[in-house]
């Protein structure tokens, strides 16, 4: 399984997927103009390796500065993922970093409200 880097743009993240390091990191701004032709690639992606190396720890970072809600649909499924693999072996770490921004706060906690994830928030000026 090979490393997964894309660049972010104006309106889609940057995703830095490293299944060696087993981390997979978010950045940036998501707002595409169509989420579903960004975001079904990396759900593939994450599938492929769940089945590869589903028994492996994996790191989630999010530094999300601002998504909308169809971002937020496919970062959804993306995180319905890993729950099966954390109620499992408990391998799954996601930490949320903080840019002091109450809006992007209060949406990742909506989002993470129907997950059964634990998750950290970490403030983005503590590392």
């Amino acid at each position: 399984m090979q490393k997964l880097k894309i660049e972010p743009t104006k309106d889609t993240l940057g995703i830095h997927f490293d299944p060696f390091e087993k981390f997979l990191e978010f950045r940036g701004l998501s707002y595409p103009s169509n989420p579903k032709i960004f975001f079904e690639p990396l759900i593939d992606w994450v599938q492929d390796y769940l089945s590869y190396a589903g028994k492996e720890n994996l790191t989630l970072y999010f530094r999300i500065k601002y998504f909308n809600t169809s971002s937020s649909t496919y970062l959804f499924k993306i995180l319905e993922l890993l729950v099966p693999v954390y109620e499992k072996n408990k391998n799954v770490k996601i930490i949320w970093y903080n840019n002091n921004d109450d809006d992007s706060l209060e949406s990742w906690m909506s989002l993470m409200y129907d997950i059964d994830l634990p998750f950290e928030i970490v403030n983005e000026n503590e590392k």
